[in-house]
């Protein structure tokens, strides 16, 4: 029997390493977006519980008896088992027994990456 009319089975080298490569790529890929998911996920928990913070802070000076004085204020709260930082600035109305508070919730004390941004107002009792 001649060489040449033998039938290959199998693969070749070639096709093996191409085979290896695409299936490398699509883990680097997989990998990638595993990543970013787990990312989008812990910002939106941070955006979350910010939001709560806020809410809180703001239902707190609605039912606090102290009149807020026009200005700008820095502090930190607990939402669950983590602190947020906030700053709310006060300002006056056109009603005078009515105050604007605009609470801004930070991640860390620094006050630089804004997780979110709640306004309300208050009156006077």
């Amino acid at each position: 029997m001649n060489k040449s009319q033998t039938n290959q089975k199998g693969l070749t080298l070639v096709e093996v390493l191409v085979a290896l490569f695409i299936l490398a790529l699509m883990a680097a890929i997989a990998v990638q977006v595993v990543g970013h998911a787990a990312d989008v996920r812990q910002a939106s928990e941070e955006r979350a519980l910010g939001q709560l913070c806020a809410d809180n802070l703001l239902v707190e000076w609605m039912l606090s008896q102290e009149w807020p004085e026009v200005g700008r204020r820095e502090g930190e709260a607990k939402a669950g088992a983590t602190s947020c930082f906030w700053r709310v600035v006060i300002q006056a109305t056109p009603l005078p027994t009515m105050r604007r508070l605009d609470i801004e919730i930070y991640a860390e004390a620094k006050r630089e990456n804004l997780l979110t941004q709640v306004s309300g107002f208050v009156g006077n009792k």
